[in-house]
C-alpha cells in the first residue's frame, strides 16, 4: 500500500498524464512466477507525458530507424506492471521505449559486433541520458550486452510484425515475439522473370477464422476484377501487364524501406509515378503474364499486415 501511495505521490508531482512514469518508478504490483504468462495488458500508444522536465510524445512510426545507447533491465522488475499492464519478465525477449506503441516490434542490432534479435516493446522507458531502448535480460544477453550494461545499437521498427501485435492486442492476444517472426517470414523461393512464387506459406493460426474468411474473400474479388479488366483487354487486342502494389508513397525513402522488408521476394521494385504533378514511389511486384501467378504473393502480403495491398492491370 506504501508503494502504491508513493507512485501515486510522485505521478501529481511530475505532472505525467499517463501510467507510463509510473510504471518505471515502482513497477506497481509485483506477481508470482506462476502468474507471469497469464496475464495480459492492453494496445497503448498513449498521451505526452513528462519525465525529469523533458516531454515525449507516444506515436505510432512505421519507419523508425534510430541509433543510440542501449541499456537493460530484469531482476529487480521481474513479475511486476509494464506501462501497458503486462507482467514483465526478464526471460522473454522484450524491450521498453519511450514512444513506440506497445506492443510494437524492432529489431536491435549490436553495432559493435553485429549481432541482431526481434524484440517486442512492452514497456516504457529508458529514462536516463540518451538511451534509446530499455532490453530485457534476455534479450540483453543474445546480443552481449550483459557484462558492459550497455551498448551503441540501431533500433529499427518491423511493419509488417508490429501491425499484426496491433491487431492482435486489440483482440486481448499477446503472443511472444517469435511466434510473430515464424508466421510473418515464411521461406520464398527466386524464380524466373513473369513468374513470382512462394514455395510455402505458413498459415497464421494466431487470426480467428471469420478473418481469413474475410481475406480470402477479398483476395477472390481483387482477382475477380482483374479477370474481367484482362479479359476486356484481350477481346480488343490490347497488350496489358499484370501487377501487385503493395503501397504508395511520397517519400522515396519510404518506399525503399518497405522495399527491403520484402526484399526476398524476387521482382519487388519501386516505380516513380506522377499524378497530377505530385510525384509517388509504388512499391510493386511483377509484371505477370497471367492473374493466377498472383495469388499466393498476394494472400502472403495481406497475411503480412500490408492490407492495402491491391491487384491492377496497366
Amino acid at each position: 500500500m506504501i508503494k502504491i501511495l508513493l507512485i501515486i505521490f510522485f505521478s501529481f508531482l511530475s505532472s505525467c498524464t499517463s501510467v507510463e512514469l509510473a510504471a518505471n518508478l515502482g513497477k506497481k504490483a509485483l506477481f508470482q512466477n506462476n502468474q507471469i504468462n497469464r496475464f495480459n495488458g492492453k494496445y497503448k500508444i498513449g498521451n505526452p507525458y513528462v519525465v525529469d522536465g523533458k516531454r515525449y510524445y507516444p506515436k505510432k512510426n512505421l519507419n523508425y530507424d534510430e541509433k543510440g545507447i542501449a541499456s537493460w533491465y530484469g531482476p529487480k522488475f521481474h513479475g511486476k506492471l509494464t506501462a501497458n499492464g503486462e507482467i514483465f519478465n526478464q526471460y522473454k525477449l522484450t524491450a521498453a521505449h519511450k514512444t513506440l506503441p506497445i506492443p510494437s516490434a524492432v529489431k536491435v542490432t549490436n553495432l559493435k559486433n553485429n549481432k541482431s534479435l526481434i524484440v517486442r516493446i512492452n514497456d516504457r522507458g529508458p529514462f536516463v541520458n540518451d538511451r534509446i531502448i530499455d532490453l530485457s535480460y534476455q534479450s540483453a544477453k543474445r546480443l552481449n550486452l550483459l557484462k558492459s550494461g550497455k551498448g551503441f545499437v540501431r533500433v529499427q521498427l518491423l511493419r509488417s510484425e508490429s501491425l499484426m501485435l496491433e491487431k492482435l492486442a486489440k483482440k486481448g492476444q499477446f503472443p511472444e515475439i517469435d511466434e510473430i517472426t515464424k508466421r510473418t517470414t515464411p521461406p520464398i523461393n527466386q524464380v524466373s522473370h513473369s513468374k513470382v512464387s512462394i514455395k510455402k506459406i505458413g498459415e497464421t493460426n494466431l487470426v480467428v477464422n471469420s478473418e481469413n474468411e474475410f481475406k480470402e474473400k477479398k483476395t477472390i474479388g481483387q482477382i475477380e476484377d482483374v479477370q474481367k479488366k484482362v479479359q476486356a483487354l484481350k477481346i480488343n487486342g490490347k497488350s496489358y501487364k499484370i501487377w501487385i502494389q503493395i503501397a504508395s508513397f511520397s517519400n522515396k525513402k519510404s518506399a525503399y524501406i518497405l522495399k527491403t522488408k520484402f526484399n526476398t521476394i524476387k521482382n519487388i521494385n519501386v516505380n516513380r509515378a506522377n499524378l497530377k504533378g505530385k510525384f509517388f514511389y509504388r512499391v510493386r511486384v511483377g509484371p505477370f503474364k497471367e492473374i493466377n501467378d498472383t495469388k499466393e504473393i498476394y494472400n502472403f502480403l495481406i497475411n503480412s499486415g500490408m492490407e492495402g495491398t491491391k491487384i491492377f492491370v496497366e
